[in-house]
Order: structure tokens, then sequence, then C-alpha cells
């Protein structure tokens, strides 16, 4: 198949364009800014390929585009393009700026990070950095995201997901009794799915070098790269496989998570040229792999908007969700990986979920009808910003609850950008047209943000020292190597005894730490976690296993109490962590009600 675009090679173009429908097809050759082509190349279909139509040409031009017996296109293969916009499939097209030199980009030293080990940090390029509180040279930009590498890897991620930032149509068209509204966070929209966005570079001339510098820097820091496609319906699937490839190949970005779109999921897990690109995606099935088993196809990952509600309704202290609760947090895929997160972009931010017990969009011009509206939310007691110091303290537990419970759970874990210092969207569920305060991420340095990311930064420290907490292989809830207890096990308050009742809100977990291999000759340390999500307190037992004693690690209310016993009184919604020491000799150290998490 001839490759799609224009390239250069020892002094001769070759072209090659995707037309669908298209009977004729010619290329036309033009000096800058010139009305009239110097040159037109008539171009020949490819004869096992419909639609595709090539040609070679050796006269060199400014600008070139495509006339077709349906009308005049530019190349959506270009990288760069001429014009104020150049967007979509469905609209008239301006000319593309013909290519030079390729890129050049070397960076590929850095290992792929299997998902076990991953940890995601979403962001938007424009909103991360637009607000006065980022201290941002250059506001908005790649260049901004890039002066905050350091910042995300002192946090302890290894991966960030790029929400889009390829050169979408920033303007909705008026509708539907809608006024033309920006779009902000770029999804949906009529796109040039293969050029970076120019309107996030500090210097729009030189969008694509800014944007190789920002990914040479995260992958030099450690950190891949992932990026968010959002294909409109019309995009056939031809084009969806050819702009994956090309930002792979072009940008060495490690995987994408592809959002909306009728294109064939198929293709693009078995395709050859992405077999070592993660692709997430909302659902695999099993045709996508051709086996019941990820490890066949170890870069398939599922987003877990399930997790997302499970997790929130537990903490809020919802009824009947117990059990799904447990069955989310043990869960690391089998057919794919999980993704999990407690707050996405289309939704309320880790902070708000608790400000808020409903939807405030009223600046999106809707009547607060869009966005969700069932959000497993809880206000604390007060709807929104409040002075009070009880509330706020709940707040701040609440948000270390949601915290411990992400980097705790199996499956991958991705916190969006701002979380991890209580960035708040005022209660706008769906800030997808405010480019503004309201949609962009509010720096906060005072003390509750400061705590906010010191634990962010230390139950990330955690997971990481754990293999236990991102565990290779799936938990089943038994022990099939024979170590005397299971690789997963629930309990209630009363050991061994798990309450998955409708009304039960405590719950315990013990995670075996021989099931976690750290090298051949090494198991992690084992951990046993108590979950109370009552408003009262409760007296947990801790089970006894081959005589071991329990190391308290931390809490996230100081109000919980041990004494290096058998048991443990956890403070109302709150949890409390032990490392389980080995043997009969094996030291108590007590942390009596001293938070150290």
């Amino acid at each position: 198949m001839h490759k799609l675009g224009i390239f250069k090679h020892d002094g001769i173009y070759t072209a090659a364009v995707f037309a669908q429908s298209a009977r004729t097809c010619r290329l036309r050759l033009y000096d800058a800014g010139a009305p009239e082509p110097k040159e037109v190349v008539v171009m020949k279909e490819d004869p096992e390929h419909n639609s595709v139509f090539f040609c070679e040409f050796g006269t060199r031009a400014d600008e070139y585009d495509f006339e077709t017996d349906l009308g005049v296109m530019n190349d959506p293969y270009a990288v760069r393009m001429s014009g104020d916009r150049i967007f979509g499939f469905d609209r008239d097209y301006v000319r593309a700026a013909m290519p030079g030199q390729a890129l050049k980009f070397s960076d590929r030293a850095h290992k792929r990070i299997d998902y076990s080990d991953l940890i995601i940090y979403k962001l938007h390029v424009r909103g991360f950095s637009k607000d006065a509180s980022a201290h941002a040279e250059a506001p908005g930009t790649f260049k901004a995201v890039t002066a905050k590498v350091q910042y995300i890897r002192s946090l302890g991620f290894n991966a960030v997901l790029l929400m889009p930032c390829y050169d979408f149509d920033e303007v909705m068209p008026a509708g539907f009794g809608q006024p033309a509204r920006i779009n902000y966070w770029g999804y949906g929209s009529p796109a040039n799915y293969f050029a970076p966005k120019t309107a996030y570079a500090a210097d729009p001339k030189k969008v694509c070098e800014e944007f190789a510098a920002m990914v040479k820097t995260f992958h030099a820091a450690g950190i891949e790269v992932l990026m968010e496609m959002d294909f409109t319906p019309q995009v056939p699937d031809i084009l969806t496989l050819e702009v994956l490839r090309f930002w792979h190949e072009t940008y060495h970005i490690d995987g994408f998570r592809l959002m909306s779109g009728s294109f064939s999921p198929r293709l693009a897990a078995t395709d050859p040229y992405l077999k070592s690109v993660k692709l997430i995606r909302d659902h695999w099935s099993e045709d996508c792999t051709g086996t019941l088993r990820l490890r066949e196809r170890p870069v398939l990952a599922e987003s877990n908007d399930d997790y997302m509600k499970a997790v929130r309704r537990f903490l809020i202290g919802d009824e009947g969700v117990i059990k799904e609760f447990s069955d989310r947090i043990r869960d690391n895929g089998n057919l794919a990986a999980k993704v999990n997160y407690f707050a996405d972009h289309n939704g309320f931010t880790l902070a708000d979920v608790f400000s808020y017990d409903v939807r405030h969009n009223e600046a999106n011009n809707e009547k607060n009808l869009d966005g969700r509206e069932i959000n497993h939310s809880w206000n604390c007691g007060v709807e929104g910003p409040t002075a009070g110091r009880a509330v706020n303290r709940l707040r701040l537990k609440m948000i270390k609850n949601a915290l411990a419970v992400l980097f705790m759970s199996q499956g991958a874990p991705m916190l969006m950008a701002g979380d991890e210092c209580g960035s708040t969207h005022y209660g706008n569920n769906n800030p997808y047209c405010c480019d503004n305060a309201q949609g962009w991420v509010v720096w906060q340095n005072n003390a509750f943000a400061n705590e906010i990311r010191r634990f962010t930064k230390d139950m990330i420290a955690l997971r990481k020292a754990h293999r236990i907490f991102a565990n290779i292989i799936e938990l089943r809830g038994s022990d099939y190597i024979h170590s005397g207890c299971p690789d997963v096990s629930f309990h209630g308050t009363k050991a061994w005894y798990p309450d998955f009742g409708y009304f039960s809100r405590t719950l315990g977990m013990l995670l075996n730490g021989e099931y976690a291999i750290t090298d051949r000759v090494n198991r992690d340390t084992s951990f046993y976690v108590t979950f109370n999500m009552h408003w009262e307190e409760h007296e947990f037992d801790l089970p006894s296993v081959h005589h071991s004693t329990f190391r308290f690690v931390f809490a996230t209310d100081p109000k919980t109490v041990f004494d290096g016993g058998k048991t443990c009184r956890v403070a109302p919604r709150s949890i409390a962590v032990f490392a389980v020491e080995k043997g009969k000799d094996a030291a108590v150290k007590q942390g009596a009600g001293k938070e150290k998490g």
C-alpha cells in the first residue's frame, strides 16, 4: 500500500491520498499565495485499495491541494498547515504547505512501562497552565507543560495522558436553538488529526518542534506520553489507523485512549504497526485479541468508569454497593488491563465530589441540563465553598479516602491534573466550553491543598514500593500456591467473616504478599486494609496469619486507635492500613492514634 501523504526522497516527491467515493483525483501545485496552480499532476487509483490515489513528481512547490470530482481537498496527512484553520472532512479545505526535511526526533531509549506499573496523570494542555496561579512563562502551551515535567515526576507519575492536542476546531457552530460556542476540550470536533494544535504553541511557526520537545522531555524523565483521540463518525478506518501510526512513528507517542468514533476496534488491536503501542478504550471484545488472556496482547486496557461509580458510592456511604466495591478494587483485568480513576474530565473534580450534591453548569448556557445528572457525590453538609472548619476537615478526609483507594486498587490508576491539590470547577461537571478559570486548573497553595499534594505523593510512593498493590497476576481469592492464605481475602469487623449485606459499610481486605513476586527469590509484604465508611466508629479484628503481627502504616483520620494488639478502632468514614510482619518474633511497631498518611 502507498504511504499516505507527501514525502520527498532523493529529489523525487511521492504523493498518496485517501479520497473516499472519489472517481478521479489531481494534485495541484502552487507557488506561495498564488491564486492558480503552476502544475497539475493526474493521480492514479491504487488497484488494490479503492479511493487511494497516488503519483510521483519532481516539481518543487510551496503549497498544494487535491482536486477530486467531488470537490477540492487539502492533504489531511499534512503535518504543517497554512492558513488560519484547517479542519474536518465535510467542509472546504485550504492548501497545505509542502513538506521539507523530516522532523528529527530521537528519544527511543526509554523502556516501555507495563500497565501494572503505570501511574497516569491526565491533563488538558491549555487548562493545565493557563490560570495565573500556574505562574507559567508561556501559559496554555506545550512549552508550559514541558516546564512542569519535573513537578509531575516528583509526584511519582510515570505517564501523562493528554486530552485532544491535535488541531481541532474550537468553534462549535450554532444549531438546535444554541448559539455558537467554544469547544475548549476538543472532543467531537472536526479536526486535522495529523497536526499538533497550533494554538497550544508559544510560537505557532514552531508547533511541531515544541510538541516534539515536550514529548522528548517527558521521555527523558521516564514518563510515557499517551494521547486521547476522538474521531468523528465520518473518519474511515484506514485514516484512523494512519493517524495512530503517524503519532507513534513521528513523535514516539506511547499509547492512545480511543474515545468515540465508528472505527473497528479490532483493526487497531491487531494492527502490526501498533503492536507495542498502548491502546485504551471503554471495552475490548474477545475478537480484538483472539484470546481470553491479556498477556497475549499486553497493550490493551479498558477505561474503568464502573470502578469510579462503585468507589464513589461506597465512600459516600451508599447502601448495596459493598460487594461491587470489593470486586472493583481487586480487578486488574483479564482480557484487557484496567485503567481506574475517581474523576475524569466529564464529571466533578475530586474535590468537587465532596463539595457539591448537584451539578452547577449554568455557565454552559444549556439551562443546567447538560453533564451527568447523577454524580454519586456528597457535599459533606454544605453546598460549595465554606469557611466551616469541621466541613473542610471532613472533605479533606474524604479526599484522602479516595486517593488511598485509588492507589491501593489493582489496575493502573489515573489522576486528573489539579486533583492532587484540590482544584475545583465550582460544581460544573461538564466545563467543555469553559476556556476560563472555571475550566482551568487553579493551583491552590494553602494548607488544605498542600496536604492533599503530600498525601498523593506518599500514596504513589507506597504503591511503587509494594508490588502487592499493583500485582502482575490476576487475584483469584484462592490459595493456589498453598501459602496458607488466599491471594486476596475480604473480612468484616470480625476477621474472616465479610459482611456483604445491603446495609454494610465496613470491609477489611488482606493482600497476601506471597502472591506478589518482586524477584526470583523474594515476595512482597502482606497488607491489611480496613474501610469504615459508616458514620460511626467500628472496632476491627486483625486476622491471624501464621502468628504474624501488624504494623500500623497510616490512617486517614487521626482518631483511629491501634495499640499494637489484635484489634483496631477505626474512626468514622476513614481507612486504616497495616503491614503484616511475619513470624512470632516480629517486632510490633505501635502507631496509636497517629496519622502518618
